[in-house]
């Protein structure tokens, strides 16, 4: 594996880790908020699961179909955000942050495309 490709695996580990990171404090959060309430055993599920997607990825670098689905679509959203910034102010302010974003978001689905997900390709997708 040449440097490029490992720092690219890197990166795209490092941003799955981090979104399933945050999708199970979300769940944990909307968990706790629900208790006693009708929805509570549904949140409870809910935690449960984004317990077990970042388990399963941590310890088998393994994504099942509907994590892949929630994951690219988070990217595509990160990069349909940060086009649109940077669209709109010429490359000022926080667009410079918006285009890095968005650039990793492209790494990571073009990575995740690379290890047989079927994640499909973005005709705005910055060049990599």
């Amino acid at each position: 594996m040449t440097p490029d490709e490992q720092r690219r695996t890197y990166l795209a580990q490092f941003a799955i880790t981090s979104h399933l990171g945050d999708r199970l404090t979300a769940a944990k959060r909307n968990a706790e908020l629900a208790a006693s309430t009708p929805d509570a055993d549904q949140r409870q599920t809910e935690w449960r699961q984004a317990s077990d997607r970042l388990t399963r990825w941590l310890e088998e670098q393994q994504l099942d179909e509907d994590t892949v689905v929630e994951v690219s679509d988070a990217f595509l959203q990160a990069m349909e955000d940060g086009y649109t910034l940077v669209m709109r102010t010429d490359g000022g302010g926080d667009a410079d942050t918006y285009l890095t974003l968005r650039q990793r978001a492209a790494v990571t689905r073009e990575w995740l495309r690379d290890q047989g997900y079927g994640v499909p390709g973005y005709p705005k997708e910055p060049g990599l």
